[in-house]
């Protein structure tokens, strides 16, 4: 894909120069020459004067104690064993009303699902929801709205307590 998103760049830029273009093959013989002329050198040094941040390196901040961990549920589909996943406790908030579910994740607080039926599942995404851009669901559930103690009320999300009564 990239090899024929450079021939096209390639055809674009000799037409504004008014130059003949190369075939497609003429194209591909000139760059496996110029890769094969690179020295070990050449990939290992950065150009770059300062390395841009990224999101992997922030430090995502949530209430002290409180983890995202990997359910270990499984489901098989189609033969192959996948992770399961569940709906999102701030995507199913925040969710658009003409759409029936929210995101999906296959984390977990454990702290906060203790004491629980069910588990307190949240995204480790950045999703720009209105007044919360920048954060994950889960900094947006520990800190934001404190463990979840502040939710949003006008919601289908249920709070699953245990039950008193044992069956």
């Amino acid at each position: 894909m990239a090899l024929v998103n450079g021939y096209i760049t390639h055809k674009c830029n000799a037409e504004k120069l008014q130059k003949k273009p190369h075939s497609h093959y003429e194209y591909t013989v000139l760059l496996h020459e110029f890769v094969i002329r690179q020295t070990d050198r050449r990939f290992t040094r950065t150009t770059a004067r300062e390395l841009a941040p990224t999101i992997a390196n922030r430090v995502i901040s949530v209430a002290a104690g409180h983890t995202l961990v990997q359910s270990e549920d499984t489901r098989v589909n189609g033969g192959a064993e996948r992770t399961r996943r569940r709906q999102c406790k701030v995507c199913s908030i925040y969710k658009p009303s003409h759409k029936k579910r929210g995101g999906t994740s296959s984390y977990y607080c454990l702290q906060c699902s203790e004491g629980k039926r069910g588990l307190v599942t949240l995204c480790n995404k950045a999703r720009d929801y209105t007044g919360n851009e920048g954060l994950i669901c889960s900094q947006i559930w520990h800190v934001t709205w404190r463990n979840g103690e502040f939710a949003p009320k006008a919601s289908p999300v249920r709070d699953r307590g245990v039950s008193k009564a044992p069956h």
